[in-house]
């Protein structure tokens, strides 16, 4: 494959991140001035989406929106629209209870990636967009998900980032990362700090009985010093939500 068609496949996925984003239509140069393309290659990306049903088009505002097409292209990957509204809907709660940024993470080989995030409403802020890779060891989303795997497993992965790790004061400390993972196992949560991002924190958990087949994390992330003040009630809102979610879920499979 030529890197051409790797860059528009890139492009038309942050096309869709940007929908996501600012959750309004977008015109040709609102899309240019949020990615910083070229707009001949936006115009012709738009053109080519419009003519396959993934976009739609307002001829009087000249502004595009993804299509219903679009927002049903997923649905079976997480048990069909119901499960995916739900869970949606239980991240923006999440949300507007602590005020803080919310993370649906999954591993994605040896890196945590961010799947869904509802970013703060707060002037200071964690702020993250959808897509982005974490080292998995050096996130609270990472270690929650590593957390499900067996000893020997991380082992292994821990092993094969440090081979990839260029400076040996990078490696990653396979006793201190076992620890945290222990940490993980036995109080059903975990808390980090400047991590991934310095200055930043993050409260994180195991999504129970998710609707996709590969384990999911949530967590709630915001400026360290506001995780350090509010962490009973982070803790808190972050677990009932869990528990809250799962059980809603066991009970319509039990229906």
């Amino acid at each position: 494959m030529s890197e051409g068609l790797v860059k528009s496949a890139a492009r038309v996925m942050a096309i869709f991140e940007c929908f996501e984003d600012v959750k309004r239509p977008l015109t040709i140069s609102e899309l240019v001035r949020l990615m910083g393309v070229p707009q001949s290659s936006m115009s012709a990306l738009m053109k080519s989406l419009l003519a396959q049903g993934f976009v739609d088009y307002d001829t009087r505002s000249r502004a595009y929106t993804p299509s219903v097409r679009v927002g049903l292209l997923g649905n079976w990957l997480m048990g069909g629209p119901q499960n995916q509204d739900n869970l949606l809907t239980m991240l923006q709660d999440l949300n507007a209870t602590t005020g803080d940024t919310v993370i649906l993470g999954v591993l994605n080989g040896v890196e945590a990636q961010y799947i869904h995030v509802v970013n703060s409403y707060q002037r200071l802020r964690f702020q993250l967009r959808p897509g982005m890779l974490r080292p998995m060891f050096r996130t609270a989303i990472g270690l929650v998900l590593a957390s499900q795997r067996d000893d020997a497993e991380i082992g292994r992965m821990i092993r094969r980032v440090n081979t990839e790790t260029e400076r040996p004061e990078d490696a990653i400390q396979e006793v201190e990362v076992m620890a945290r993972i222990q940490e993980v196992r036995e109080s059903g949560y975990i808390i980090t700090a400047n991590l991934a991002t310095p200055g930043a924190g993050v409260v994180a958990t195991l999504l129970k009985n998710g609707p996709s087949s590969r384990p999911l994390a949530i967590g709630i992330g915001a400026p360290h010093p506001r995780i350090v003040s509010g962490k009973e009630f982070l803790v808190e809102a972050l677990t009932l939500a869990v528990n809250k979610f799962a059980s809603g879920r066991s009970s319509a499979q039990a229906a």
